[in-house]
């Protein structure tokens, strides 16, 4: 015995029978549904061959329900409905939706973009809460791995299927404190900038950065009086010493008016970075998780 196949079954074909319920007849239920009459005649030979039941059949005055086409009737709409909202494009409404997204991010990340993205965000979506997590060299396995919703990092290679979206370019600028020889000045030359110790903010690591290296190919070097990986420690201690700290110039002029420092021009060509967003390619078409990346994007522009 052949086993009957109710995949074969499709939600139009269901649509033809709930009109058939109404009209019982196929040449009206074609005009209803803009088919052609045999087309709804092979929609119904279908439905009966997988329902094993005639669902249709005729009587004085025109085509009547069978027993089994009425017991089906009723769970025939419901069945309907559940799979056109299953199949409907999921609707986001930031001011009714509650959740936590993760944010993976270094200092950095967090003084760019949290001060102009949480204003926004608690008054647009007061049931969404941001968790920001630190960053690590296992973000992109995190991002893979779910544990993670999107990272802010700069223009380095990253993995397929990652995808990312540059939020800006940034370049660099310098912090002394307030009774650094330096402060108070605009123009300062490469001589007075390594005339005195620097401290040098290592996310991931490292003795040397972009600085360096600009000043390799000069020739020159400076002296590193402090290695960390934290922004704002790095700021505090900069205060109070006579460091010099060059920092990417978002989270630098955030810490200049946070702490109290001076900012000056770094006084040496360095590359510029693209800040981009980065999430996984599962949550691409998301419509929440494409309401908060457009709501960064837009704090960061």
């Amino acid at each position: 015995m052949q086993k009957t196949n109710y995949l074969d079954v499709e939600l139009d074909d269901l649509r033809v029978l709930q009109s058939l319920y109404e009209t019982r007849n196929t040449t009206r239920t074609a005009e209803h549904l803009n088919k052609s009459q045999p087309g709804v005649s092979r929609v119904l030979a279908r439905l009966r061959r997988v329902l094993g039941d005639p669902l249709l059949v005729k009587a004085p005055g025109g085509m009547i329900l069978t027993d089994r086409a009425l017991a089906l009737r009723g769970q025939l709409t419901q069945t309907i409905a559940s799979i056109e909202a299953l199949l409907s494009p999921k609707q986001f409404d930031p001011k009714e939706a509650e959740g936590v997204f993760r944010l993976s991010t270094t200092d950095y990340g967090a003084l760019a973009i949290l001060p102009s993205l949480m204003p926004r965000l608690t008054k647009e979506a007061p049931g969404i809460s941001l968790e920001v997590l630190p960053f690590s060299g296992d973000v992109f396995r995190h991002l893979a791995e779910g544990r993670t919703d999107m990272v802010l990092f700069s223009d380095d290679p990253v993995p397929l299927p990652l995808r990312t979206r540059t939020l800006y370019t940034e370049g660099y600028s310098c912090l002394v404190g307030p009774s650094h020889r330096l402060a108070g000045k605009v123009d300062v030359s490469l001589d007075e900038f390594l005339g005195s110790p620097h401290a040098l903010v290592s996310i991931l690591g490292g003795r040397t950065g972009v600085v360096d290296d600009a000043l390799q190919q000069l020739g020159l070097s400076r002296h590193i009086g402090l290695w960390l990986p934290y922004f704002a420690t790095a700021a505090n201690v900069i205060a109070i010493t006579d460091l010099i700290l060059t920092l990417p110039s978002r989270s630098a002029t955030a810490l200049a008016r946070s702490v109290g420092l001076h900012l000056f021009p770094l006084p040496l060509v360095v590359p510029t970075f693209d800040y981009r967003l980065i999430w996984h390619e599962r949550s691409q078409a998301d419509p929440a998780h494409l309401w908060l990346r457009d709501l960064v994007f837009e704090g960061a522009s």
